[in-house]
């Protein structure tokens, strides 16, 4: 147990970096990731309904939920909340947030890589979309100022702090952009210099908006690994994708709908879609002259 620190936090094995006793009051540089389950309501749904039964057994055995969310967190969260012991975790039934010190960015990076490829080994195992789900996760990355704040309630340190919030957002997003593992400008930023030098991984652009509740704008990018399905198509689309974009920005909106059409067409890329129905959007209800790109978005 690190001198000064509170025994609830040796118990539960959180242990920030360089804790001083004051991390509760004072605001620290972190990088945030949030991972959830998607679809996750339907897949309570199912079991609900009795529908991953164990048709290659002689005798009927139900796969359970119970047991399905055991296999999630041994396929992801295993590594992240006791692999480190600098790391703040705190789980959300299927969900989990990660808080890590700002020089952990290539730790980061190959839990990432790990985590897809287990999540990519658990679901090309037998019986997976038929007698049990899939996993399919997403992720929310950035970086931000955070405190950790003492609840009496359950005698644990909490993270507080527009960061948490700014990532939950980015999570939430990232099945609607077709992506996996979603991160803002800020981590991007730490990132850029790995991602160059490592052949197992790369990136694509995909978007500049306002999070819906705060005011100043970001860059969302997807961090690609090489154990995606998807990972060619994704990094072939990036030409024709950044083409579509410069048109969007310019407001030439036929354009732009053609060419992001094109990503959807050519590459599969549910991104293409989006982007090519507000051009829809923009084109019947165009923004003011002053327009540059960032689009407000309205859901979590």
């Amino acid at each position: 147990m690190i001198k000064g620190m509170p025994e609830e936090m040796s118990e539960v094995g959180i242990v920030p970096a360089e804790y001083d006793g004051s991390l509760t009051t004072k605001k620290s540089r972190r990088i945030i990731m949030f991972c959830d389950l998607r679809d996750s309501t339907d897949i309570l749904l199912n079991f609900e309904q009795g529908i991953y039964r164990n048709i290659l057994s002689s005798v009927e055995e139900a796969f359970t939920y119970d047991k399905f969310i055991l296999d999630v967190h041994k396929t992801l969260y295993e590594y992240l909340y006791l692999g480190h012991k600098k790391t703040h975790t705190e789980i959300y039934g299927d969900g989990l947030m990660a808080i890590f010190p700002e020089d952990n960015t290539k730790y980061i990076l190959e839990n990432i890589y790990n985590l897809t490829k287990q999540m990519r080994t658990y679901n090309d195992s037998m019986g997976v979309g038929v007698i049990q789900p899939s996993i399919d996760f997403g992720f929310g990355i950035t970086i931000a100022d955070i405190s950790l704040v003492y609840y009496y309630l359950d005698k644990r340190h909490h993270p507080i702090g527009m960061g948490v919030h700014e990532a939950a957002r980015i999570e939430s997003m990232s099945k609607f952009y077709d992506a996996r593992v979603l991160i803002s400008d800020s981590f991007f930023n730490d990132i850029a210099e790995y991602i160059k030098d490592d052949p197992r991984f790369s990136y694509r652009f995909i978007d500049r908006v306002r999070l819906k509740n705060f005011r100043a704008p970001v860059s969302l990018y997807e961090i690609l690994v090489d154990n995606d399905p998807r990972f060619e198509s994704k990094v072939q689309s990036v030409g024709l994708y950044s083409e579509a974009y410069a048109k969007y920005c310019k407001a030439d909106w036929p354009a732009a709908k053609a060419l992001f059409l094109q990503v959807y067409q050519d590459y599969g890329l549910a991104t293409g879609l989006v982007m090519a129905n507000r051009c829809d959007i923009l084109a019947q209800q165009p923004p003011k002259s002053n327009w540059n790109g960032i689009w407000s978005l309205k859901d979590k």
